[in-house]
C-alpha cells in the first residue's frame, strides 16, 4: 500500500466571512483527523494551522511552511477541509492545483468538496468554484469596509484602542469619554508648552514627578509627552 505524508491544512478568518462555529479551526481538526483515521494510507506528519489569515493570499506563515516542506519532500499530500480552507484566490489556486503539485508529485484532497487529485483530473466546475470563493471573499470584505464608512461618518469610534486621555465609554465602545486621570497629565503637558518648555524637558519633567501622578500611566508619560506635542 502506498503511503501518502500528509500535512493537514487549516485556515479561518472573520474577514473572508468564515462561520466562527462551522469554520473554527477545531472543527476542520476534527474533520481532518476522521478523514484520516479512515484511509491509514494518508500518514499525518503535521497540521499546518493560519488563523487569522484571509484567503485572498497565500502569503501566510503556516502556508509558507509548509511549502517549504513540500521542497525539502517532507510532505507529498495537502489535506484540507475544503477548497476555500486552502484559498480564496482562484488564479493562485489554479496555478497551485493545475501546475505547482502536479510538477511535485503532491497530492490534494479537499473533502467537503469530494476533490482528491488521485483520482483523475479535477472536476469541471472546481474552477468556478474556485471564482465563487474569491468573490465571496471581496463581497466579505467590501461590506466591512462599507460599514466602517458608515461608522466614521455618524463621527463613531472605530479604533481598537483610545487615544491617549481618552476611554471608551463603557455603555457605548463606538464613542470616546475623558479619562479623568489621563486627561490631568494632557493638560500639564500642553500647559508646560505653551510656557515655553520644548518637549524633551517636559518628558524628563513629567517622568520625574510620575511618582505624584496616577500610576497606571507612569511608565508613559515620554511617549505620551512627545507624541502629544508633536501633532
Amino acid at each position: 500500500m502506498e503511503t501518502w505524508n500528509t500535512a493537514g491544512y487549516l485556515r479561518l478568518s472573520r474577514e473572508d466571512g468564515d462561520k466562527a462555529e462551522s469554520d473554527s479551526i477545531a472543527n476542520q481538526r476534527k474533520l481532518l483527523e476522521q478523514y484520516l483515521a479512515a484511509r491509514p494510507e494518508l500518514h499525518l506528519v503535521e497540521f499546518y494551522q493560519d488563523d487569522g489569515y484571509t484567503g485572498t493570499s497565500f502569503d501566510r506563515p503556516a502556508f509558507r511552511r509548509m511549502e517549504a516542506d513540500i521542497e525539502e519532500g517532507r510532505i507529498n499530500c495537502v489535506l484540507v477541509k475544503d477548497l476555500s480552507r486552502f484559498g480564496r484566490d482562484y488564479i493562485e489556486m489554479g496555478r497551485y492545483l493545475e501546475r505547482v503539485f502536479p510538477a511535485r508529485g503532491v497530492r490534494f484532497i479537499a473533502v467537503n468538496d469530494h476533490v482528491d487529485s488521485r483520482q483523475g483530473r479535477y472536476d469541471m466546475l472546481l474552477p468556478m468554484k474556485n471564482i465563487f470563493n474569491t468573490q465571496y471573499a471581496r463581497d466579505i470584505s467590501d461590506k466591512v469596509r462599507a460599514a466602517i464608512h458608515t461608522k466614521q461618518q455618524r463621527g463613531e469610534f472605530i479604533g481598537a484602542f483610545a487615544s491617549y486621555g481618552y476611554c471608551k465609554d463603557p455603555q457605548n465602545h463606538n464613542r470616546l469619554v475623558i479619562d479623568p486621570p489621563a486627561a490631568e497629565v494632557v493638560r500639564c503637558i500642553f500647559t508646560l508648552f505653551e510656557n515655553g518648555m520644548g518637549k524633551i524637558r517636559i518628558a524628563k519633567q513629567l517622568n520625574k514627578e510620575s511618582d505624584a501622578l496616577p500610576i497606571a500611566y507612569g511608565g508613559m508619560l515620554i511617549e505620551c509627552a512627545l507624541a502629544l506635542i508633536s501633532v
